[in-house]
């Protein structure tokens, strides 16, 4: 069996991090996979060697053979352009996707892998991401009421992604980001543009008692073993990593557990109205 190519976003601020996280990828997949990971532009020669010794040698784009790959998709789409300039995470939404072959299957650097599973990007299985516990996008619930074209899935998380390239639609997200109404919160404006995509090319999640974000004060000894496969440590529970680390799947005997998909709902304006009340409650 060819071994799968993941392909990971990476800076020289998170090579330790990606070092366990990706690392726990690599070991707990009963498929052999192999890493595309694209430089951000800050990783240094030490971070380059440190990744091929403990990574098996992966394939890096450097920001430079990557500006040059996307220069003629960006020509023409302003939109586009400016928020690769802007926004780190569009290299995730555009240069990955320009890099890849048939399907982009791509994982966050700050995943951690708990137990051996297999099928998490089998060929052809169409687009799928991670679930969030909200539904964490960069526009207002009245947006969908005025603007048809904003069709969401429900809590799509851009940790984790499987997508079909020809589903791609650079049409669509230039008038997604043509509109500065639509970000209002800069850290979800490329989560949106993904669950905008996966609403086009009809999104799943992939099973959320598998593969989940920790609870803010979950600690290993309170996991379910039994379910869990990996977790999402982002900005809010990032902390938690290291009290995790240990977990990481190296050498587990068990058999591996098949990834599971659900299917992702459509989110509506009570849907979002209730994650923005949500929020605000929060900060009271």
């Amino acid at each position: 069996m060819s071994p799968r190519k993941v392909t990971s976003l990476l800076g020289h601020r998170h090579v330790e991090m990606a070092v366990l996280c990706l690392g726990s990828l690599l070991r707990a997949s009963a498929e052999p996979l192999i890493l595309r990971l694209h430089d951000d532009g800050s990783l240094t020669a030490q971070d380059r060697e440190r990744l091929a010794a403990d990574l098996g040698e992966p394939e890096i784009i450097s920001r430079r053979e990557a500006d040059e790959r996307v220069a003629d998709l960006l020509s023409g789409r302003s939109a586009l352009a400016a928020f690769r300039r802007t926004n780190p995470l569009a290299l995730k939404l555009i240069d990955a996707v320009l890099f890849a072959e048939e399907e982009l299957a791509y994982c966050d650097t700050d995943i951690l892998f708990l137990r051996p599973f297999s099928s998490l990007f089998p060929q052809g299985a169409g687009a799928a991401f991670m679930a969030d516990r909200q539904n964490a996008y960069s526009v207002r619930s009245w947006h969908l009421l005025r603007h048809h074209r904003l069709c969401l899935p429900r809590h799509v998380n851009s940790g984790l992604i499987h997508f079909p390239i020809a589903a791609w639609d650079p049409g669509l997200l230039e008038w997604y980001l043509s509109r500065p109404e639509f970000a209002f919160a800069p850290v979800w404006v490329e989560q949106t543009a993904w669950a905008l995509l996966g609403e086009k090319a009809g999104c799943r999640l992939f099973d959320p008692e598998q593969i989940r974000i920790p609870e803010a004060a979950e600690r290993p000894s309170e996991e379910r073993r039994t379910e869990t496969v990996a977790l999402h440590f982002v900005g809010p529970v990032r902390e938690l990593l290291e009290s995790w680390a240990g977990q990481a799947a190296a050498g587990d005997p068990r058999t591996p557990v098949e990834i599971g998909r659900v299917a992702a709902g459509r989110c509506g304006v009570v849907d979002l109205a209730v994650t923005e009340a949500g929020r605000r409650l929060g900060r009271l």
